[in-house]
């Protein structure tokens, strides 16, 4: 990431932990649910499995918006 991108992600989603939950995914992109696991569950944005649950790093949301820019 370049320094103007970094800045960026400093101030992105704030009020959200490092990693997030799927419902919280739907809730910084303003989509439904459905639509967060599919995002999730093809790989568009990088994602973790523990055991039933999907995490997802603030970081990769990041990437994700910035290249549909």
């Amino acid at each position: 990431m370049d320094e103007q991108s970094e800045r960026s992600y400093r101030n992105f989603f704030k009020e959200y932990p490092d990693v997030v939950s799927v419902e919280d995914l739907s809730h910084m992109l303003g989509i439904c649910k459905v639509n967060a696991y599919r995002l999730v569950k093809d790989g568009t944005i990088k994602s973790l499995k523990i055991g039933a649950l999907y995490r997802i790093p603030k970081r990769a949301i990041f990437l994700y918006v910035e290249s549909a820019a």
